[in-house]
């Protein structure tokens, strides 16, 4: 049945895959913060530490610690946390840097998620430079091939009702619930929502089960960056017997 779900949501325009296969080792978000810092600091900028001879205006960033987007125990997604330093020998120009920073930063859009959410200001009094401080994170979704929006699918839970024989034989019937995990902008996950009600409500779930899929709730379970990370929960009924 998972795999007739991920045919119907991948018909609807979601990318869609089991949860089994996430994978958040794949991701590498260097690339994009040296995209979105490198025109503020004229290319000047490097991990960890300046070289000898660094222009006066210049950045550093580091890798500050990585945390998982959890579902059910499934690692759907990964915020990478940065800690970016920009430099500059006078105040404006280090101004007009942070200025444009944020200004990219709230106009990127994409399968990685950036979102600044810490900063601060200093002097460095033996270098003669002013300083701005940035934290940025980086929401990647763990897929091997990602694209907005998406959808993880895995089996939640099955409740068994009672025997219907009075024999010796058994016969039960099964329902088993299936978790959508949607993933898509926050502007976009109330339509994505719609679209998986499109795909699944009434779903034939032959000849696995005995019942079309239904809805039985749903909850947001994360939001990172411009990302929303919704459940949604189907199930449907499958016969057992002796």
């Amino acid at each position: 049945m998972i795999e007739r779900i991920i045919d119907a949501l991948s018909a609807a325009g979601l990318t869609a895959v089991p949860s089994s296969e996430a994978d958040p080792s794949r991701a590498d978000t260097v690339p994009g913060l040296v995209t979105l810092v490198d025109p503020v600091v004229e290319q000047a900028l490097w991990p960890l530490n300046l070289p000898a001879k660094a222009p006066a205006i210049n950045g550093v960033y580091s890798l500050a610690g990585q945390t998982s987007i959890e579902v059910d125990d499934y690692r759907l997604g990964r915020v990478d946390t940065y800690v970016l330093s920009l430099r500059a020998p006078e105040f404006d120009p280090l101004r007009r840097m942070s200025t444009e920073l944020i200004e990219r930063v709230a106009a990127q859009s994409g399968t990685e998620s950036w979102e600044i959410t810490d900063a601060a200001t200093d002097y460095e009094y033996d270098q003669r430079q002013y300083r701005a401080h940035f934290e940025l994170q980086a929401t990647s979704l763990a897929m091997s091939s990602p694209a907005l929006p998406a959808a993880f699918v895995h089996p939640v839970q099955t409740a068994a009702a009672p025997n219907a024989l009075d024999t010796m034989r058994v016969r039960q019937t099964v329902s088993e619930q299936i978790a959508i995990v949607l993933i898509a902008d926050q502007h976009e996950i109330d339509e994505q929502r719609r679209a998986t009600s499109s795909a699944l409500l009434g779903l034939d779930s032959a000849p696995d089960g005995v019942a079309p899929l239904e809805y039985a709730g749903g909850q947001r379970v994360a939001v990172s960056g411009n990302h929303v990370y919704w459940r949604e929960v189907y199930q449907y009924d499958r016969l057992i017997r002796s």
